[in-house]
């Protein structure tokens, strides 16, 4: 799938006409009456504009094609209203969206002129008003004014914000490739789910509904048993809503078992497992273990049970007596079920961690009973608050469980089949407890279920983190063993066991390292500024900053390309001016290898060398680029770099041999 989409990119890259065509179209197509409720514009814009952060095309063609396709739609749906007035009413499509149109007069009438400007911005009611404005007499002219200028903005909110992704992903590739992939997977992914959301709510979703009924309808009509079919497909007693719930629950069981019949008889699973574990491990930071660290916390059982408790006491103090019993049974269930199968599949850990039966893997723990609590607070809170705020409610509980989830395998703690499985079933729960909250009217106060939130957010949670901090960080520091090299046997080829380039995390190589010493961190920068060479105090956020936003400041003012090594970020960052257009960078990495020379043992450490150079972009700004060196240069600033280091008696050098060079 990579494969396609870089050659699809290149095809854009390479048939820039076609992409600047594209743009003109979906921009004109989304202003048209009615037509633009179906146009994924969004969608579109979003990744040409990410194409263009990625260098793959020029912004200007596609921004002024974008402008001018918004100025066109909107033009012609507005001539449409000027000349068929209300008989366009008439017209279908355009007579199956009455109410629509219904509300765009209401939307004019109360917001007149600038309305064609905010409704840029607002789904659904966009796509009749320009042709509205028509119908109710506005003039041309200031139609054509609000028009241009609502278009330019809106073509630069589409626009901007998606090239500064593509840049940040173009970035994030060189640091990290596989950071980038998943950034990128994971905005096309929600990307696509908005559009498909919008055409789910637009067309699809009216579309089964009213089959629904017609099916009601044409079953009550046949004689037979079928009308109590007809009841539940109208929803009476909200019995289609049960019936879904039980559908969700027994889908939910069905793939629990699936899962647990994939990890005893299919040996692939297992090997996805290590696979998928594999590719997250590559992906591990120190900022990010830490945060993982606060998040698998949350699903901790001294999180978990006194969450449990709080909301079983308010059932009771509510004599909610049935949900009380249902939470008990959910939870009681969840604590039997996990160390019951646990302990039947004897499934070992990614690395072990736990004693007795936690010290084995399926299903996860963490995930099972998060699943059940967090899911039992979001149903009772979801209650007591209107329709419209559910879905948030619904959202950030499920947002919760799943990286609750992701923390347990980048911990190593969990394989992913552990973790899915203990979704399921707990999911398979929480289906059966909505059926027995369907079924009865549950009336918890939101004071009570608010105090219980307060307690768990404010009290529970911070209080666990905070005292069990040191153990967690010390139970999941998954960081390998440094290995001690004698210095004689370093020398004499024991180097050769170091990777010989920068390793990105998709596991291709970057550039060659110079060299390898066993000189202390401190002394090897002096060194190296004797030999010209200056520091460089920046962050990796700081030169992530720089990398992606256009600037101003000259080159050596500006922070070097980010880069990463083994997913770890460079021990010291020192640079030189280079070429008429270039600036030298020089790196100093840390390996997992310590020299051992007599009694005293040093850290390891690599030297690689890049360069960057300024890309002008517009008035002056200019973008930080990458930029190729030659191997004249590389040999030139490699001898004088080993020359200074040979002047100090600090460590060992290794002159890693130029026939590694890409």
């Amino acid at each position: 799938m990579t494969q396609l989409l870089s050659q699809f990119v290149d095809f854009l890259g390479q048939h820039q006409y076609l992409a600047i065509l594209f743009a003109f179209l979906v921009a004109f197509g989304e202003a048209l009456l009615i037509l633009g409720l179906f146009v994924p514009s969004t969608v579109v814009l979003v990744g040409l504009g990410t194409l263009i952060g990625l260098g793959k095309m020029a912004f200007l063609p596609v921004f002024a094609a974008t402008v001018a396709g918004a100025i066109a739609g909107d033009a012609l749906s507005f001539w449409a209203g000027v000349h068929w007035k209300q008989q366009i009413r008439t017209f279908w499509p355009f007579s199956r969206y009455g109410s629509l149109m219904d509300k765009g007069e209401a939307f004019i009438a109360r917001h007149g002129g600038k309305s064609i400007f905010i409704v840029r911005f607002i789904p659904g009611v966009k796509a009749v008003v320009p042709t509205i404005a028509g119908m109710m007499g506005m003039t041309t002219t200031r139609f054509a004014l609000v028009n241009v200028g609502s278009a330019i903005v809106w073509a630069a909110a589409h626009l901007l914000p998606a090239v500064a992704l593509g840049r940040g992903l173009q970035v994030a590739h060189a640091a990290n490739p596989r950071i980038a992939i998943l950034i990128g997977l994971a905005g096309v992914a929600a990307v696509l789910s908005w559009g498909l959301l919008r055409i789910l709510r637009g067309f699809v979703i009216p579309v089964a509904d009213r089959g629904r009924l017609a099916l009601a309808l044409w079953l009550e009509r046949r004689e037979g048993g079928s009308r109590s079919l007809a009841g539940v497909l109208r929803n009476d007693d909200r019995k289609l809503e049960a019936a879904a719930l039980i559908g969700l629950a027994g889908v939910a069981l069905a793939g629990f078992g699936l899962v647990l019949a994939a990890v005893v008889f299919d040996p692939e699973v297992v090997f996805a497992d290590a696979a998928i574990s594999q590719f997250v491990q590559g992906l591990r930071t120190d900022w990010a273990t830490s945060a993982m660290v606060g998040i698998t916390m949350l699903g901790d059982t001294a999180v978990l049970l006194p969450v449990a408790v709080l909301l079983i006491a308010a059932l009771l103090l509510a004599r909610q007596w049935v949900m009380a019993g249902t939470v008990t049974a959910a939870s009681l269930a969840g604590v039997i079920f996990v160390p019951v199968f646990k302990t039947l599949l004897h499934r070992a850990r990614p690395i072990p961690m736990y004693q007795g039966a936690d010290g084995f893997s399926f299903p996860s723990g963490h995930s099972t009973l998060a699943t059940i609590i967090f899911g039992m607070l979001a149903l009772m809170v979801a209650r007591t608050i209107p329709s419209r705020f559910r879905g948030l409610v619904y959202g950030g509980s499920a947002t919760l469980i799943a990286l609750i989830g992701v923390s347990r395998v980048y911990l190593q703690a969990h394989w992913p089949s552990d973790v899915l499985a203990g979704m399921l079933f707990g999911s398979a729960l929480i289906c059966v407890a909505a059926l027995m909250m369907h079924a009865r009217v549950v009336t918890v106060s939101r004071q009570l279920l608010a105090t219980v939130l307060t307690i768990t957010v404010i009290a529970i949670m911070p209080l666990h983190i905070w005292t069990g901090w040191a153990a967690a960080s010390a139970r999941y520091d998954a960081a390998p063993p440094v290995a001690t090299l004698a210095s004689a046997d370093w020398l004499a080829g024991g180097w050769q066991k170091e990777p010989t380039h920068r390793i990105l995390l998709d596991g291709d190589a970057g550039e060659a390292m110079l060299l390898q010493t066993s000189m202390p961190l401190a002394d090897l920068v002096t060194a190296l500024q004797t030999a010209g060479w200056q520091p460089s105090d920046v962050t990796l956020s700081g030169e992530i900053i720089s990398a992606v936003l256009p600037s101003r400041q000259p080159l050596d003012l500006r922070a070097p390309w980010p880069m990463t090594h083994l997913g770890r970020s460079a021990l010291a960052t020192l640079t030189k001016a280079g070429a008429s257009d270039q600036r030298l960078v020089l790196r100093i990495w840390a390996t997992q290898t310590a020299i051992q020379d007599g009694s005293s043992k040093a850290p390891l450490l690599m030297v690689s060398l890049t360069a960057d150079r300024l890309d002008p972009v517009a008035f002056d700004y200019a973008q930080l680029e990458e930029a190729a060196l030659t191997a004249e240069q590389i040999a030139t600033e490699k001898a004088a770099i080993v020359a200074a280091l040979h002047q100090t008696k600090a460590g060992g050098v290794v002159d890693l041999p130029a026939a590694l060079a890409p």
